[in-house]
Formats: C-alpha cells, structure tokens, sequence
C-alpha cells in the first residue's frame, strides 16, 4: 500500500506547474511559511517565527497533525487543505523531523520561491526530490530548530 500511495504522489508530482527556483539572500526574504508538526515543538517554532519577523519577515505558520490531517492513502484531508495560506512566499521551511506523506503534498501546495527542508535518510531520495530545492543532513533525532539554524547559515553563506 506505502508504495502505491507513492506512485499516486509521484504521479501528482509530475503534474504540478514548474516553478522558477531563486535562492534568495536571507536578508532580502520578505514573506515566509514554516511548516511543522504540531505537537512537537510549538514554542520553539513561535520563537523562530519571532525571530524572523524581527528580520523583517511575514511569516505564516502552518502546523498539522498527522492523525487528524492525513487520510489512509497519506493525503491531506479536504479541511486541511482549504486551510492552507494561498499567496505566493519568498520562503518555506518544512521543519519536519517525520517523513509523512501528507506533508510532502503540503510542500507541494504551498506556493514559494524556494523551499527548504530535512533529508530523511530513510526515505528513498527518490521520493524526496522536486518538493524542497534544498534538503540539510541531520542527525534522526534533530530538532525543527536545528533544521531552521541549518538552512538559514546556508542561505547566508550562499548569498555572501
């Protein structure tokens, strides 16, 4: 059944619009969504969102609950996704530290320049691609700080 939910997200992959990447320089994002599992950790992700806002940024935030969110075949609920912000973000970071499927639909319907997340490293890569335009490596048991620490120093470091 998991690889056939797969084929079907593969298969909703293929069929999105291309999108014109841009790795933008941290300092000039003016609009963010993060995207996280609620329940996990709520306040370091408020805290995360302060922090960007003090750079300057709009930040949307998007939690979700896996039981409550995501269907059988790993897709998002019909509430769910009417929930979701509908403009156009300069940044998303997916603060996941779980592979969920539903998540990556998530990904998928958030409409942003660049998009940024963890690489699961027990999930085929394969299924991984064309959602995040940049995936950071990181220990299983690291924490939605970490992975937003992480992308931000690149983000910097790229754009100097």
């Amino acid at each position: 059944m998991k690889r056939l939910n797969h084929w079907i997200f593969n298969y909703n992959k293929k069929r999105q619009p291309e999108r014109k990447v841009v790795m933008p320089n941290y300092s000039k994002v003016r609009s963010a969504v993060v995207v996280y599992e609620q329940g996990l950790d709520d306040k370091g992700t408020g805290l995360l969102a302060q922090r960007m806002e003090k750079d300057g940024m709009i930040v949307e935030v998007v939690g979700y609950e896996p039981k409550k969110d995501f269907n059988f075949f790993g897709r998002v609920r019909e509430e769910a996704m009417t929930a979701l912000p509908n403009q156009r973000f300069d940044l998303l970071l997916d603060l996941s530290t779980h592979y969920y499927l539903g998540t990556q639909y998530i990904v998928m319907a958030l409409d942003a320049t660049f998009k940024a997340g963890l690489r699961f490293a027990d999930v085929d890569e394969k299924d991984q691609q064309g959602i995040l335009d940049m995936m950071v490596n990181l220990p299983e048991d690291a924490q939605p700080e970490e992975i937003a620490e992480q992308v931000i120093h690149f983000m910097k470091m790229i754009n100097q």
